[in-house]
């Protein structure tokens, strides 16, 4: 996050605020003015975060780990259902 008194939660906050109100692209500030501008909080176009990039790679990584999260659930709750 970058931007004045900005933690992990406004950060967070931000960005949710920005996917559901918003259909544009969420690409995050591109100028270290936002560190002093007061009035950075009154355009939520954009979320307080330095600007990034998702790339392909990243979205392949994060459905392999939602894969590996599934396959573990499953398997706790296939132990759990044995137990009983």
């Amino acid at each position: 996050g970058v931007g004045p008194g900005c933690t992990d939660e406004t950060l967070l906050s931000a960005i949710a605020s920005a996917l559901h109100t918003s259909t544009m692209p969420i690409t995050g500030q591109l100028s270290a003015a936002v560190e002093k501008n007061p009035g950075v909080w009154l355009n939520t176009s954009q979320p307080l975060c330095k600007a990034f990039m998702v790339t392909d790679e990243d979205i392949r990584k994060q459905e392999e780990l939602v894969q590996q999260v599934r396959k573990r659930l499953e398997e706790a709750l296939m132990a759990d259902m044995l137990a009983h």
